[in-house]
């Protein structure tokens, strides 16, 4: 019987974050899975916020998920993550990118949180595993391969109902030939940071 997934994924302008969301919905579709997808663009391209809903089942009747609701929020940074925490379903999942992007200006006498004390907040509401995208995609030598990393990191999830072969065939038929074996990598180094999570029962959720 397949399962019923909502994810949110949110990040800023030029992350990737709806090349993402388009490979895991094609995933889905590879595995039948009715799919529907909607994004929310504030100004993308001058980096500021992108949130794309996607939703996966055997009948999908509305794109948009309600708040609150969402089994699983990936974040391609850190403070963008917190600000679509309210989505997040009460013991949802938060794939979280170490990386902090100061917005471009803040209210008068307002101080933005830093990276830990933002983690702090995501540890109160959510298991939390925290990818070292910047890290791995280094190692790479691509810093463009983060949000594959971030891929992998979702695709490892036991609520995750798509098969990591699904993943993998979504990867080459939607990027360039030359860089599907880089991004392929880069999945699986991303899964692998997940799975070394849990296998090390290093996952924090603290109850509220």
């Amino acid at each position: 019987m397949k399962q019923k997934l909502d994810v949110v994924f949110s990040g800023v302008g030029g992350q990737g974050v709806v090349l993402l969301s388009d490979i895991f919905c094609e995933a889905a579709m590879i595995e039948d899975f009715d799919v529907a997808k909607a994004e929310i663009h504030g100004m993308a391209q001058r980096g500021g916020s992108i949130v794309a809903y996607t939703r996966i089942g055997n009948k999908v009747e509305t794109p948009l998920i309600e708040t609150g609701k969402a089994d699983v929020v990936v974040g391609f940074e850190v403070l963008e993550t917190t600000r679509t925490l309210p989505m997040l379903k009460e013991c949802g999942t938060v794939i979280v990118n170490m990386k902090l992007i100061p917005p471009n200006s803040l209210p008068a006498g307002v101080k933005l949180k830093s990276t830990e004390e933002l983690l702090k907040l995501l540890k109160t509401k959510a298991r939390v595993h925290e990818v070292d995208g910047p890290g791995i995609a280094h190692r790479l030598g691509n810093m463009l391969v983060v949000n594959t990393i971030l891929l992998g990191a979702l695709s490892a999830l036991p609520e995750v109902p798509l098969k990591v072969e699904s993943f993998q065939q979504a990867i080459a038929n939607r990027l360039k030939r030359d860089y599907i074996s880089l991004n392929l990598k880069a999945f699986q180094l991303g899964r692998e940071s997940v799975q070394n999570n849990r296998d090390k029962n290093e996952m924090t959720y603290i109850t509220r």
